[in-house]
């Protein structure tokens, strides 16, 4: 497994941040939330890709007055269009000018199916 630790850098003047955590089911993505969470970022678990460039302009009109000025969005790389729509709307909020980091997360095989035997789901 191929690990990352570039920083994140805080938010700019000029665009907030959208972080878009995916990844493999059971890989961590609720305990990543958390730790966004608990750094002020605006929260959102499960965000349906379709509602992305929808939620990405609340964000973006936060930076005006009062709303949402960071966020990390939970996005299921399972849902039906995710692999055929994220690429273009992950482009087109860029050229909009927010800034936009994708996290993805993966785990081991034996930590998955542990991960799932302790919370009695069965691995997908």
């Amino acid at each position: 497994m191929k690990q990352t630790t570039d920083r994140i850098p805080e938010t700019s003047d000029a665009a907030p941040d959208i972080i878009v955590i995916t990844g493999l089911s059971g890989s961590g993505m609720s305990s990543a939330t958390n730790a966004f969470e608990d750094l002020g970022y605006f929260c959102v678990d499960n965000l349906p890709i379709t509602m992305l460039p929808t939620f990405a302009r609340l964000v973006k009109a936060g930076t005006n007055e009062q709303g949402i000025e960071r966020a990390a969005l939970v996005i299921d790389i399972r849902e039906g269009t995710f692999l055929a729509d994220f690429g273009k709307q992950l482009a087109a909020l860029r050229a909009a000018g927010l800034v936009v980091y994708v996290l993805f997360l993966e785990a081991s095989d034996d930590v998955l199916q542990h991960r799932f035997s302790e919370t009695r789901r069965p691995h997908p």
